[in-house]
């Protein structure tokens, strides 16, 4: 969704902005049909951030709120009745048999720090020697738990890391391209990268995608778009010397 907010961005062409916003509200429409909590919580996390890096917040928020409440009567009792149990996990075997994949997870990486368990650990044979409750398997159900289960510690702080990092480089990009109309579009897609990425990490918690490709692929995205930026940067500051030695003098302001 924050993807196709960028091309709507970009297009001046009303049809087309106008069949990117439809497949966007049906993106969202999806989303309340999984039945997922973890897709829930992940749509609300994505939407918050779109509404604050928005220009015009307080029209975005009358908008939200207006499609939130014209959605309500349609939602089914069953999903309701479901996205309730976030508050009573305690009472929800689904949630409760994530919780013992979550320790068992935490137990095997407190036994093998380094490395973890490997890949394909969660199996039933290793829930017998960690789990807490040995014959309730299931899947990691967490991208966090996921990898440190299988990589250990070393590993979660290099996953975090990662992830840290290339949210940094679209602060980077965000920053030098705000006022530079040329370099609009990388401002743009840098801010929908990062909801993308805060998407992941929110509905990651409860879904094992650890390796899944579409949020490795947005890393790429970001770091090249940020060779790009540094590029155009550069060039423009080789044709403007002005500009070339009061970038020297702000790295150096000790130098006369």
């Amino acid at each position: 969704m924050p993807l196709m907010r960028y091309l709507q961005q970009q297009t001046t062409n009303i049809w087309v902005s106008r069949a990117i916003l439809a497949s966007m509200v049906l993106s969202g429409f999806s989303i309340l049909a999984s039945y997922s909590r973890g897709a829930l919580l992940a749509g609300v996390a994505m939407l918050i951030s779109l509404w604050w890096k928005g220009k015009n917040r307080v029209t975005a928020a009358i908008m939200i709120v207006i499609m939130i409440v014209s959605i309500i009567p349609f939602v089914p009792h069953k999903w309701t009745s479901r996205m309730e149990t976030i508050d009573t996990y305690e009472e929800d075997a689904s949630a409760l048999g994530r919780i013992n994949a979550w320790h068992f997870a935490y137990n095997l990486a407190s036994d093998r720090p380094l490395v973890g368990g490997g890949f394909n650990v969660f199996n039933k044979d290793m829930f017998l020697i960690y789990a807490p409750h040995p014959y309730d398997f299931h899947d990691a159900h967490s991208i966090y738990f996921q990898i440190l289960g299988e990589q250990g510690y070393v590993g979660l702080v290099l996953f975090l890391l990662l992830w840290l990092l290339t949210f940094k480089s679209g602060h980077w990009i965000i920053v030098r391209t705000s006022n530079r109309p040329d370099l609009g579009w990388a401002h743009d897609l840098a801010s929908m990268l990062q909801v993308s990425l805060i998407g992941y990490m929110v509905g990651g918690a409860f879904l094992g995608l650890a390796y899944f490709d579409l949020p490795y692929s947005i890393m790429v995205l970001m770091l090249l778009t940020r060779v790009v930026v540094e590029q155009k940067l550069d060039s423009a500051s080789l044709q403007d010397p002005e500009k070339e030695s009061a970038a020297r003098l702000d790295s150096n302001p000790g130098v006369i």
